[in-house]
């Protein structure tokens, strides 16, 4: 019998060894994730790579120019049934000239940064929120642990009175309360 005890220490120091393993391995995973996510490093890491696929994308991104039909091939005739239709167009439409917006490049500028300034208050935000859960969390995980040599402060998590403890005054009698066996 005196083995046992040795047997379940040795046990526990197992299961702590695994324990502590599992999170290094849980943190090697994560910053391995970070690493992969981070588009930065790779602009860092691979700079001609980065140019060349931005330029395939602004490629594929920006719309292909119109087809123009050159002079020599459409045929005189042709032309001049396009002119008299357009000109039929032009009388029948009203004489308003369509304003269209001009494009500046201060606009294309705010058109570029108005996305990455968005996802910046996003990333504060979900920074900021973190930490408030980190925070919120913390503050119970104290709550709930009781004071050395003590008794758990009245109305933690786990004191007398608390949902779920054999204190709770709401549990005697209703469903899902304590069962007599």
């Amino acid at each position: 019998m005196a083995t046992a005890p040795n047997d379940a220490d040795a046990i526990r120091r197992q299961m702590a060894q695994i324990r502590r393993e599992l999170h290094e391995d849980v943190q090697e995973v994560m910053a391995g994730a970070e690493a992969v996510t981070d588009w930065k490093r790779y602009v860092r890491l691979y700079p001609w790579a980065t140019v060349g696929v931005a330029v395939a994308l602004g490629y594929f991104v920006v719309p292909k120019r119109r087809r123009s039909v050159p002079r020599d091939i459409a045929r005189q005739a042709d032309m001049v049934e396009v002119r008299e239709a357009l000109q039929q167009v032009k009388e029948a439409a009203p004489q308003e000239k369509e304003k269209k917006p001009k494009r500046t490049i201060l606009g294309a500028a705010f058109g570029m940064l108005v996305p990455l300034a968005w996802r910046a208050v996003q990333n504060y935000g979900m920074a900021y929120l973190e930490q408030w859960i980190a925070q919120q969390q913390q503050q119970y995980m104290a709550a709930s642990q009781p004071p050395p040599g003590g008794t758990p402060t009245p109305g933690a998590p786990g004191a007398p009175g608390w949902p779920g403890t054999p204190g709770w005054p709401g549990a005697q009698g209703r469903p899902g309360g304590p069962r007599s066996v």
